[in-house]
């Protein structure tokens, strides 16, 4: 049967009307009402090795007390964790035990103090770590006696009280612990290896620390640790960006790894400045590219899963590892550690972990951010930041081979010789009172030293493209203060 022509036409607007409704459809459903509870980031994407956490979370520090108030104070290093047949101080924390045979006391703080003027040896963190996570990242045993105490801040152990027992700093809740092993069950070896340790490190040679207040007179209350006199090889290494504001084909195949097969609903938007934003939807998730190299993705919380610290830090690393990668790091020659670690940020619940890195063992100080930040909120990533920068091996090689030692400037010297120019940053600050009289310039500034430290220095200033071997002066009120490691002249200071 032959259809009359008015009947075809019909039929054509109706197929046309049909197509233009399901245009609109797909249009809608793509733009105008997504729910991103569909949408997600391909943050189980894995590229390269992920850093084992136990050489990510990391002290900041090391002390030593070799007895008569003759200290040390070391980098983590090899002290710390190593996969040599050497001693380490987490190789003992495994060993200490029986768990069946500890005993947990909550000790008064002049008593914690008290067992640190004995020949002891402490690991301090920068942050809480919860026991449970602690316990089981170091593997340590863990009794049930154990569930008294929240967090790990600092642990330490002390040849007081005949040498069986380990130490715990809960700073979040100001409380301390001992532990006590019975040390004939433990075959009278309950802390015999950390007395070991300690003699290894005197018998390898070290740079003396004294507390601040033995150089800087009665005035002056603070035991922060302050080295006599460091020999160095640091110098400066030029750096580069990890990625520059010209390079869009570079940037536009990073930010495809944030959208994944979502990237051609992704507006693409560029600044009078040279940043480039890319953004989904409404803005529910956003990629910005900064013309100081750094980046940052932002993605609307939405997560419902509850997290533990150490799982929490392990979908950040995860994270990570699919967006940007830890092995660029590696090949930049930095070594990545878990600098800092806020809990529930921007009252979301979880934690925001920040990554510092190490050149050579040396620590790299930002004078503005830092280079790896993620915020985990109900086991979802909703923010990460990276400001990663690129250093030559061969330049580090040459420093580790060729480069003289060199003593540094004198670390209490260098306080007295710049008291005025802290001491004005913390009066700007709000922190000290104005004064014209130097000497209470100089107490009241050492009486707020938090710790002075050697390593290296990365300039906000986009016209300097070297890292500076520097002093950093760390205050009691966070401020770091960078100077020239060798001449003591300020050459920074961050506020962050």
């Amino acid at each position: 049967m032959m259809l009359k022509p008015n009947m075809i036409e019909k039929a054509k607007n109706f197929s046309l009307v049909v197509l233009f409704l399901s245009t609109v459809l797909l249009l809608y459903f793509f733009w105008g009402n997504i729910s991103l509870d569909g949408f997600r980031s391909p943050s189980a994407q894995i590229t390269g090795e992920i850093p084992d956490m136990i050489d990510l979370i990391k002290p900041d520090k090391i002390v030593i007390n070799f007895g008569s108030d003759n200290y040390t104070v070391q980098a983590p290093g090899d002290i710390w964790h190593n996969i040599t047949e050497e001693s380490s101080f987490v190789e003992e924390l495994g060993r200490f035990g029986p768990a069946e045979n500890i005993l947990v006391e909550e000790i008064p703080y002049d008593k914690y103090q008290k067992v640190m003027d004995f020949k002891s040896i402490w690991a301090e963190f920068s942050y809480d770590i919860p026991l449970a996570d602690f316990c089981s990242i170091y593997k340590m045993k863990k009794p049930l006696s154990y569930d008294v105490i929240d967090s790990v801040t600092a642990i330490g152990y002390s040849t007081a009280d005949d040498g069986k027992s380990l130490y715990i700093c809960d700073s979040k809740n100001q409380k301390y612990y001992r532990l006590v092993a019975d040390s004939k069950a433990a075959g009278n070896e309950a802390g015999m290896e950390f007395a070991a340790l300690i003699d290894s490190i005197a018998a390898k040679g070290y740079d003396i620390y004294y507390p601040i207040s033995s150089y800087a007179g009665e005035a002056v209350k603070n035991d922060a640790l302050v080295p006599l006199a460091v020999e160095t090889t640091l110098k400066g290494l030029p750096f580069r960006q990890e990625t520059y504001s010209y390079q869009t084909e570079k940037i536009s195949a990073l930010a495809e790894q944030f959208f994944g097969g979502n990237f051609d609903f992704v507006r693409k938007i560029t600044e009078e400045s040279g940043t480039i934003v890319y953004m989904y939807g409404y803005g529910q998730n956003i990629f910005i590219a900064n013309t100081d190299g750094s980046f940052e993705y932002k993605e609307e919380p939405n997560g419902r899963m509850d997290q533990s610290f150490a799982a929490a830090l392990e979908t950040a690393v995860s994270f990570v590892a699919g967006h940007g990668s830890w092995d660029s790091m590696e090949r930049a020659s930095l070594t990545p550690y878990l600098k800092a670690v806020v809990t529930n940020p921007d009252k979301g619940k979880g934690y925001r972990f920040v990554f510092g890195t190490e050149v050579n063992g040396s620590r790299l100080f930002y004078e503005s951010g830092d280079p790896i930040t993620v915020d985990v909120i109900s086991g979802q990533v909703t923010y990460y930041k990276r400001q990663i920068i690129t250093l030559d091996p061969e330049d580090i090689k040459a420093v580790e081979t060729a480069a003289p030692v060199e003593e540094a400037f004198s670390a209490v010297n260098l306080i007295a010789q710049n008291s005025k120019y802290i001491y004005e940053i913390l009066h700007q600050a709000g922190t000290l009172t104005a004064t014209a009289d130097p000497d209470v310039m100089f107490e009241d500034v050492a009486s707020l030293v938090n710790s002075i430290q050697t390593g290296y220095y990365k300039p906000t200033d986009p016209e300097l493209t070297e890292i500076l071997p520097a002093w950093v002066v760390t205050l009691k009120n966070d401020n770091e203060i960078y100077f020239d490691l060798y001449t003591a002249d300020p050459i920074g200071y961050s506020a962050d």
